[in-house]
């Protein structure tokens, strides 16, 4: 990352690649919008269904995971799980709708919420993102 100074005198930092986001849900519209807007922040942003949120990954070498899920809170979790068991594991950003409440325990964003708050929660989330299993770690799963 580089640190410049911007016109106010703060810094800036400006990361060498860009942060890359993959979008995984069914609601295509939703996964379009928020494509289109992150891209015009400057994120790599790829779509991808749930089916194939895992194999997009590791293809995508993806920092942050929006996953936008319809499903329960437990097929999510399991979701959620299997992204945290990859070797260089993701960070994940549930996208929830119709919940009151944001789910216990996960990173999780209500879905078309403005995207300066998106941006926020995304930027979050990389900061969180685990360190790469190690050599040993890796054989001992």
């Amino acid at each position: 990352m580089n640190v410049a100074p911007n016109p106010e005198g703060e810094q800036n930092v400006r990361r060498l690649q860009p942060l890359r986001v993959l979008l995984s849900g069914r609601d295509r519209r939703f996964l379009r919008v928020t494509s289109f807007l992150l891209a015009q922040r400057g994120y790599d942003v790829q779509e991808t269904s749930p089916r194939r949120t895992l194999e997009s990954v590791e293809r995508h070498h993806s920092d942050v995971v929006l996953l936008e899920t319809n499903d329960s809170r437990t097929m999510a979790a399991r979701k959620v799980a299997a992204l945290q068991a990859l070797s260089v594991a993701p960070s994940v950003l549930v996208v929830y709708d119709d919940e009151p409440e944001p789910w216990p325990g996960l990173l999780a964003v209500r879905k078309w919420t403005p995207i300066e708050t998106l941006v926020e929660q995304i930027e979050a989330a990389a900061l969180a993102r685990p360190a790469p299993l190690t050599e040993s770690e890796r054989a001992f799963r």
